[in-house]
């Protein structure tokens, strides 16, 4: 007994060693790893309020336009239906038409080799410059558009132009000037387009009752990729051009007699749209004249997305993604599809989005139908579905819900009577989160599930238990699912203030980390419902806040940049919230006035906070924050605490780096349980043995060792 005593405290004084010096004991029985993550809905994180979800119907509408009436029908049913992909928004493109006689540019240089297709070859409405209308062109276009307006009468229609008519270019070519970057409609010509546009939306208006939203008379207008005998209609605008030819159009727009309104400019990349933004920042007037923004997303990043947004919310202009697309291979691309149409939603805030082509040959991930024009086959692809767990079910007048989570959508309907969350995992393993819906008044016991993975498309996975208003779920690898979760919530659950006395939760606008300590300082980490360190109590202080984790701890300013965490009320705690757009703060000292600022303007786990001058832009949006209302409960309640006779002697739980180690001096059997927070299993196992290591990912846990001596459980934080 002696040397068993003695060989025990040897292997303990060497165990504690190596944790000490950081370094993971290697394991000595099987490994169990955990998955799940947290995610914290709450309905006062409210931001756009979604109009619908659109696509362009330039080009696929060029030829599905010229198939049989049954099989138009059955296609745009396809489309429309709120049951289907539930589309109300359908942009309209008014073509330039190039030179028949093709004396400027290579004959069928859209439809030939290098080129988009027949389908790209648009008709104008004027072949020549001393040519009369002829309205019976782009039939096939106008058939498609005539048609989802009889069977979606609630359609939001925008006309677009992609070129001038080749006649007032530069290179007599509507693929673009000679010289890429180089503007192609010539300045005295300016007034001919506007023109041109504006009788066009007439006519729609005159013959058929379709009065456009909104009209842009741009497409990607700041790129350089624009070229004579290029592969498509194109026309390069410099920001400047830009403001010139919308004061020659708007005051023509606004004699016609139409309530349609200039949308601009449709940039391709945000890069290019915040260029735009700048240059029409310096000529006030053309945002009166703007009825809204639209912007693409073919490139640029989650920051730019948030300047993007920030920029046009401080006009008060609403905001449309109105083109983006992406290839890639199977149902991984289409899965990397809607990643960006979440982070467009979380990000940009649109209150529309549109994909670019309902209809492609021989593709599947441009497109969510494919077809053979020659012989009107067609097929749903998968992204049709991937795409379907979206648009079905966040509906028209809903309300898109911050979550912190890039991989998560959340929205509610209008009556604040039904949640819808839209969870991605596009990882080639099964993945597991937990969502805390305590922030609801209700919340009903089941959720609806739908799913779309390599073998599912929109299957109903049938009914998903909710306990204690926690509802844990399994992704299986590269799928996407949707829930639908019955709900109720009173009007001041909808409301995001600070208010004293209230906890938080605080995030960065350009991420969907939390504020917690780390170390004595202010950094931002993952969400974890156990973390004390990350929520925040507000007190008022005549106008200011301070703020106190659940830790005990205050969030101080010191003299120098970073933020710190202090044990004692002191100077430098008192924080004044001023609101921004879309429901985000500017948090400054009210000593200093300098603002909460992400150092290195990074958003990544573990960077620091500071304290930095705000300055004079809404770009700055690596210091603007969200803050969430939490619940006041104790997620660790959900694993009952012990008494103290129950503690079984001697063992002890040492958590690490990459999981926790289990040491038993007794040697005697023991059962342990894992759980997270809100109480789901993620370890269950007998230990016999001195040491026993088990493997989890990072985040808080509780452990529950069991023995003939008594039962204990503990917080462990697994780094």
């Amino acid at each position: 007994m002696k040397n068993r005593i003695r060989i025990m405290k040897k292997v303990m004084r060497a165990l504690a060693a190596v944790v000490v010096a950081g370094c993971p004991v290697r394991p000595v029985a099987a490994a169990v790893a955990s998955d799940t993550l947290h995610c914290y809905v709450s309905p006062a994180q409210r931001r756009q309020t979604v109009e619908g979800w659109g696509v362009s119907l330039c080009w696929w509408a060029n030829m599905c336009g010229r198939w049989s009436d049954d099989r138009i029908e059955s296609l745009v049913k396809l489309l429309v239906d709120p049951n289907g992909l539930n589309y109300n928004v359908f942009r309209y493109n008014i073509g330039g038409g190039d030179d028949p006689e093709n004396r400027n540019c290579t004959p069928h240089h859209m439809g030939g080799e290098g080129g988009k297709g027949l389908r790209a070859e648009m008709e104008g409405f004027k072949v020549y410059e001393e040519s009369d209308y002829d309205w019976t062109r782009d039939a096939a276009q106008r058939k498609i558009m005539l048609k989802i307006k009889e069977m979606r009468p609630d359609a939001v229609f925008e006309a677009f132009s992609n070129s001038a008519p080749w006649w007032m270019t530069w290179s007599g070519c509507c693929g673009g000037n000679k010289q890429g970057g180089q503007d192609n409609l010539r300045p005295e010509y300016y007034e001919a387009f506007a023109r041109y546009l504006v009788d066009v939306c007439k006519h729609y208006k005159e013959t058929y009752g379709i009065e456009f939203r909104t009209l842009d008379p741009f497409n990607e207008p700041y790129s350089s990729y624009w070229t004579c005998s290029g592969s498509q209609e194109g026309c390069h605008f410099s920001p400047a051009s830009q403001v010139k030819f919308l004061k020659v159009l708007y005051p023509m727009l606004q004699a016609s007699g139409l309530k349609t309104m200039l949308s601009a400019p449709d940039e391709s990349a945000l890069t290019d749209a915040l260029n735009t933004l700048n240059t029409y920042a310096a000529y006030p007037e053309v945002f009166s004249m703007l009825g809204q923004w639209n912007s693409h997303t073919y490139y640029g990043d989650n920051r730019h997305r948030a300047q993007v947004s920030a920029l046009v919310g401080e006009r008060g202009l609403p905001l449309w993604m109105s083109e983006t697309g992406e290839g890639g291979e199977g149902i991984g691309g289409n899965l990397a599809m809607a990643q960006r149409l979440m982070d467009d939603m979380r990000y940009l805030h649109p209150t529309v989005w549109c994909d670019w082509q309902y209809v492609e040959e021989q593709n599947d991930q441009w497109d969510l139908v494919r077809a053979d024009f020659a012989t009107q086959q067609y097929e749903r692809v998968k992204n049709y579905y991937v795409r379907q767990q979206v648009t079905r079910f966040i509906k028209q007048g809903y309300t898109m819900l911050n979550v912190l989570n890039d991989q998560t959508l959340a929205a509610m309907n209008p009556s604040n009577d039904t949640l819808v969350i839209v969870h991605l995992n596009n990882t080639g393993k099964e993945a597991r989160y937990a969502y805390d819906l305590s922030a609801f008044d209700e919340v009903a016991d089941y959720a609806r599930s739908y799913a779309t993975s390599e073998t599912e498309n929109l299957k109903l996975k049938g009914s998903l238990r909710i306990r204690n208003k926690q509802l844990a779920v399994r992704l299986p690898a590269r799928s996407i699912q949707t829930y639908i979760i019955k709900v109720k919530t009173d009007g001041k659950a909808t409301v995001n203030r600070p208010v004293g006395g209230k906890t938080y939760l605080l995030s960065p606008r350009i991420g969907s980390f939390v504020v917690t300590e780390r170390d004595g300082k202010a950094v931002l980490a993952d969400y974890a419902s156990a973390d004390d360190g990350q929520f925040w109590r507000l007190e008022e202080k005549g106008g200011a806040y301070s703020l106190q984790n659940r830790q005990g701890r205050y969030l101080t300013a010191t003299d120098g940049y970073l933020l710190s965490l202090s044990d004692t009320p002191g100077e430098g705690q008192e924080f004044v919230f001023t609101e921004l757009d879309n429901g985000y703060f500017k948090i400054t000292d009210r000593r200093t006035g300098k603002a909460f600022d992400l150092q290195n303007e990074s958003c990544s786990d573990g960077t620091p906070l500071g304290v930095w001058d705000y300055g004079t832009s809404a770009k700055n949006v690596h210091r603007q924050w969200a803050i969430c209302p939490v619940a006041e409960h104790d997620m660790t309640d959900a694993v009952k605490r012990p008494d103290a006779e129950d503690v079984p002697s001697g063992v002890k739980v040492l958590p690490d780096e990459g999981g926790m180690t289990v040491i038993n001096p007794s040697g005697d059997r023991i059962r342990l349980h894992v759980y997270t927070p809100d109480g789901q299993s993620v370890v269950s196992r007998t230990l016999t043995g001195y040491i026993s290591r088990v493997e989890l990912r990072k985040g808080f846990y509780m452990a529950e060792t069991r023995g003939e001596s008594g039962r204990q459980v503990q917080k462990i934080r697994i780094r």
